[in-house]
């Protein structure tokens, strides 16, 4: 089995301090398929537009908005034009205090340990969603100063953060049947992406979690937001636009590559995905100059 890029092992910051910030300057499409990490994840779009996708839900975030992704949430984001975003991507146990005051027992051990998650930025309000913003610019700025400076200014940005939303009641419990449906998916997507250049049948991806098919397919559109088929052409129409914009193969053997058995479907497919023929998309995004 090849090795699955579903869990992302980067390491992020240092091993004091387990935080980095990536900031992101694209001047055309992006895409960064389904993932999930231990470590939380905000992000803040300084231009443009990103569309992530949080599980099943997809949250369209533009200039000067923000989105919280939990660890251990599956996600995507993906952008059709020029953008700027910022991931703060850090370790929830930097937020720990060795002394366990009620603050910690209460509050951030309940953060590190996933119970409690971040909600969703739809459910925020405007004077709240101006505060954050501003925590999260500074923080992003913070960042080039010394480190030892840096890391306490950040950690507590990330406190007043934390300290707002709670006041808020705006942490939401994770539920034991959430995180279970979570692994499961895990598995399919993980699935999926070894295999995605062979035929896959429902029927493989339902035994996996020992479903029939029918039952398997409203499950896994409930936590994904499609089909199980419409998120395996779309993952095969991503592998196919980055050969499309890496090399000199033919199209048509790109087609099979990717595990689409039919050429006509796979065009009428990545059109639908990627709002262009295949040699349209070559022709705009490959710097070969290669046009079939």
């Amino acid at each position: 089995m090849k090795k699955s890029a579903l869990k992302e092992n980067s390491a992020h910051g240092t091993a004091s301090f387990p935080l980095h910030i990536y900031s992101k300057v694209r001047e055309r499409d992006y895409h960064v398929g389904y993932h999930w990490h231990e470590e939380l994840e905000f992000i803040f779009v300084e231009e443009g537009v990103i569309e992530v996708t949080v599980n099943s839900d997809m949250v369209e975030v533009v200039k000067g908005q923000f989105i919280f992704i939990n660890s251990g949430d599956l996600h995507q984001i993906t952008s059709t034009g020029p953008s700027i975003h910022h991931a703060i991507v850090f370790h929830p146990q930097i937020l720990n205090f060795d002394y366990p005051d009620t603050s910690q027992n209460s509050i951030i051990t309940p953060i590190t340990k996933g119970y409690l998650r971040f909600p969703s930025s739809t459910q925020i309000d405007g004077p709240l969603t101006k505060y954050i913003v501003d925590k999260l610019i500074a923080i992003i700025k913070t960042n080039h100063i010394a480190m030892e400076l840096s890391a306490l200014s950040i950690k507590i940005m990330l406190l007043e953060i934390i300290l707002a939303l709670f006041e808020r009641k705006l942490f939401w419990e994770l539920q034991t049947n959430v995180k279970e449906k979570q692994e499961n998916i895990k598995k399919v997507i993980t699935y999926i992406q070894d295999h995605y250049d062979k035929k896959i049948l429902l029927e493989d991806l339902a035994s996996l979690l020992n479903m029939n098919k029918n039952y398997f397919s409203k499950y896994f559109h409930q936590a994904i937001g499609k089909t199980p088929i419409t998120y395996i052409n779309e993952y095969r129409c991503e592998k196919a636009a980055e050969l499309l914009k890496s090399s000199d193969l033919k199209v048509l053997d790109i087609s099979f590559m990717v595990g689409f058995e039919n050429f006509s479907y796979f065009i009428r497919r990545f059109k639908e995905h990627k709002r262009y023929s295949p040699i349209q998309y070559r022709k705009k995004f490959n710097m070969r100059g290669i046009s079939n």
